[in-house]
Parts: C-alpha cells; sequence; structure tokens
C-alpha cells in the first residue's frame, strides 16, 4: 500500500464508526461506546458489544451528526437484542459479548470533524456495512478501528475525540475472537474507552469484527467474531417481522 493509499484508506475509516450515547437523567450524554450500522435482508441494524451497552439498559441512543441550528441529534427507542438469550444448547453463543437492534431501514449518521466552536469540516454519511460479507481475517492484511474516547476524564460533561488506531495485524483467533497486534505499545485501557464495538476493518473495506477489549501485557486487541454470530441476526429475521 503506497502513503497515498494508505491516507485514503484511513480517511474512510473515519467514517465506518457510529457513536452511541448513554443519556443520563438531565437529557445529557453519560457515557458512550461505538457501533456499526450493516444491512441484512434489505433491514438495517446497529452492531455493538454487550459489555458495553449492558443487559437493561434503555437509555442508549444513536448520534446522527450535527445540525447548526438544533446542535447533536440523536435516534432514541434503541431495543437492543443479546444472542445469549437465544443459545441453542451449550454450543451455542450465550454469553457472547454481541448484542444489536434494528433500525429504521433508511437511519444515517454523518461524520464531520468537531471543535469547541462548532464543525470543522464538511458533513460525510457514515459507512454501511452488509452483513452477509462479513469475514474473517488474514495474516496478510493490515486493520484499523475507529472511536470517540473520553480524553479528559476528570472534566465535567462528556467530551469527546475521535481516533484511529491503523496498523493492527492478525494474529489468531480463540473462541468467538480475533486476536490483533498493534503496532504499538499499548497505551492503556483508558486511550480506548468509548471505542468498545467500533468496526474492526481491512484495507479493502471488509468488516471483520467489534472491538471487544485488549491485553495490555501481550499488546492485543480483541475483536469480537462477526463470522461466528451472524446467525444470531438471521434468527432475529427469521422471527420478527419488520416493523
Amino acid at each position: 500500500m503506497t502513503p497515498d493509499e494508505c491516507n485514503k484508506w484511513l480517511d474512510w475509516v473515519r467514517i465506518t464508526s457510529i457513536p452511541l450515547k448513554r443519556i443520563g437523567p438531565d437529557n445529557t450524554p453519560i457515557d458512550m461506546a461505538s457501533g456499526c450500522f450493516v444491512n441484512y435482508q434489505n433491514r438495517r441494524f446497529i452492531l455493538t458489544v454487550s459489555h458495553a451497552v449492558e443487559l437493561g439498559s434503555s437509555d442508549w441512543v444513536i448520534e446522527l451528526g450535527h445540525d447548526n441550528t438544533k446542535g447533536t441529534e440523536f435516534y432514541r427507542g434503541v431495543r437492543f437484542y443479546y444472542p445469549g438469550e437465544i443459545s441453542r444448547g451449550a454450543g451455542g453463543i450465550a454469553d457472547a459479548d454481541f448484542t444489536f437492534a434494528e433500525v429504521p431501514a433508511d437511519l444515517e449518521s454523518t461524520f464531520h470533524l468537531m471543535t469547541p466552536f462548532g464543525p470543522m469540516s464538511a458533513k460525510r454519511q457514515r459507512h454501511v456495512f452488509e452483513l452477509e460479507v462479513a469475514r474473517n481475517p488474514h495474516v496478510d492484511e493490515l486493520y484499523a478501528f475507529t472511536g470517540e474516547i473520553h480524553p479528559r476524564p476528570d472534566s465535567s460533561g462528556l467530551v469527546t475525540q475521535p481516533v484511529i488506531y491503523p496498523g493492527l495485524r492478525y494474529i489468531e483467533s480463540t473462541g468467538p475472537y480475533h486476536v490483533f497486534k498493534l503496532p504499538v505499545p499499548h497505551p492503556g485501557h483508558d486511550d480506548f474507552m468509548g471505542c468498545s464495538g467500533a468496526p474492526i476493518i481491512d484495507t479493502k473495506g471488509n468488516l471483520v469484527g467489534l472491538v471487544s477489549g485488549g491485553n495490555i501485557e501481550n499488546n492485543v486487541i480483541l475483536g469480537v467474531a462477526l463470522s461466528s454470530y451472524k446467525s444470531a441476526v438471521e434468527f432475529y429475521c427469521k422471527t420478527v417481522r419488520p416493523a
């Protein structure tokens, strides 16, 4: 990959992650996570990881973008489904770090870089993946993910900063997870807070997993293997009619 190709890839990576926010009693964001939009059988879903969006939580919203007059806009009423509840016996997918919710088929989210004084770049529609073509990673590829982090944990309010983590290398798959080596020393879990659930993608735009966690000692990131959990969305589509 040439430097120009790499820059174009990373610029595209910016629009692959969907911000999720948890809304507090005063209607302001108090927590955050990431996810991605996927299409399946003419229906649209938001995918993320269950440890970030805990079972029973009903106060998570999808960030749709910023409007110059209305401010940040959200999609509310997200109802997440947890594959552990539809396990098919001992060999099923109980306790998976994976959850999803159906959203309107035309729901979109936009991205632009922000400053304390407002947007500093043009709006871009965030990418929507096709779940049917989710793949497994390969050792000869490079991978990346993006998300929003909380750079000032001691500040009042939920201040966020978009970040990109490129150059990941696939090592192995263990159970329901893919393991990726970081190109630099693991900076600590605080540097990834808010990225849980972000899509992990290769240089060809293939979706392979969702950021689930990591290991500082081994300098790795764990990604939920979407190829293992597509069946949960398939089962949902067979049993739940479109809204």
